[in-house]
């Protein structure tokens, strides 16, 4: 009874000899926060497994679609658009850090309906594309337009050069017929227009 004042343990007395009356509800508290914060723990936790599933499933496409596209001037496009950059101050081109795997993705979703059902990507575009195997040139650019501001990383890329992959995918997937050098720079200019990228 040596650790008892009047009667109270000495956990419950404060250093003026008052009995403490919030001693349950601080451990209620406490046990709460504690909880809360397993409970972000462990949704932090899922939210990295679903995301290292998600960048496992569209390394798996990425890795499809280099095997399946067999135009040399396309993959060449794809890697400039998105793998370099260019310093203006030094006039030096660099490899980017990051690519934006979900905008990439994204360009052939149309052509690749199947494989993305496949890997279960599909619930990343379905809001902005129908998977109803209908592809068309119309369709194509308009789902641009909506795929980009839904999945570009913010990282610059250099619109001319984008307006060119998109020139060479179409062509490429014969969305448009072969185009001469002269209609090739019309239609560029044509999805520029669409896209809204003119200065």
């Amino acid at each position: 009874m040596a650790d008892e004042v009047w009667g109270y343990g000495l956990d419950d007395v404060n250093m003026w000899g008052q009995v403490r009356e919030d001693t349950n509800k601080v451990t209620e508290e406490a046990v709460r926060r504690v909880q809360d914060d397993q409970k972000k723990a462990q949704q932090v936790g899922q939210d990295i497994k679903n995301d290292k599933a998600t960048n496992n499933k569209f390394a798996k496409f990425l890795t499809f679609l280099l095997k399946d596209i067999k135009n040399d001037n396309l993959i060449k496009q794809l890697y400039t658009v998105f793998f370099k950059t260019k310093s203006e101050e030094a006039d030096l081109t660099h490899l980017k850090k990051n690519a934006d795997t979900a905008l990439i993705v994204g360009i052939f979703v149309p052509f690749y309906q199947d494989e993305i059902k496949e890997l279960e990507l599909e619930s990343m575009y379905q809001d902005i594309f129908a998977f109803n195997g209908d592809v068309h040139l119309t369709k194509y650019i308009k789902y641009i337009k909506h795929l980009l501001p839904k999945h570009h990383d913010n990282v610059a890329i250099d619109k001319q050069e984008f307006v060119r992959l998109l020139a060479r995918t179409t062509e490429y997937y014969h969305l448009t017929e072969k185009l001469s050098s002269e209609k090739a720079s019309e239609f560029e200019n044509t999805i520029k227009k669409e896209l809204s990228f003119n200065e």
